[in-house]
């Protein structure tokens, strides 16, 4: 199993959900998350003529959909192809291996011992 985690721009979010959606992806977990890469962070236009940067961390969405590993390229590749502009702070995906999925619905209560 791999754990896929996506950060991408808020406003192409519910692009990619939809998409994800279409190829079969229906388990995902997201969160509004403020972070930072390269770019240096929110650029506003002042009202006397000085631009300033108001925030470092930006706003931004977090996917986080587990899955068999051989989905991972085709959810990756839904990612990257609905949440692309081709500006800087587009996002990063990281996969990760998952060693084990305890389903709490269905696996009883833990013992005391």
């Amino acid at each position: 199993m791999k754990k896929i985690e996506a950060i991408i721009r808020e406003t192409k979010f519910q692009d990619v959900k939809t998409k994800l959606t279409k190829i079969g992806v229906h388990g995902l977990t997201a969160f509004e998350v403020r972070g930072r890469g390269e770019q240096p962070g929110i650029l506003r236009i002042g009202g006397d003529s000085q631009d300033y940067t108001s925030d470092d961390l930006v706003p931004k969405m977090k996917i986080e959909i587990v899955c068999i590993e051989e989905e991972v390229k085709k959810i990756t590749n839904s990612i990257v192809a609905n949440a692309y502009t081709g500006n800087p702070g587009d996002g990063k995906i990281f996969i990760y291996d998952v060693l084990d999925i305890i389903k709490i619905s269905t696996s009883g209560i833990p013992s005391n011992d």
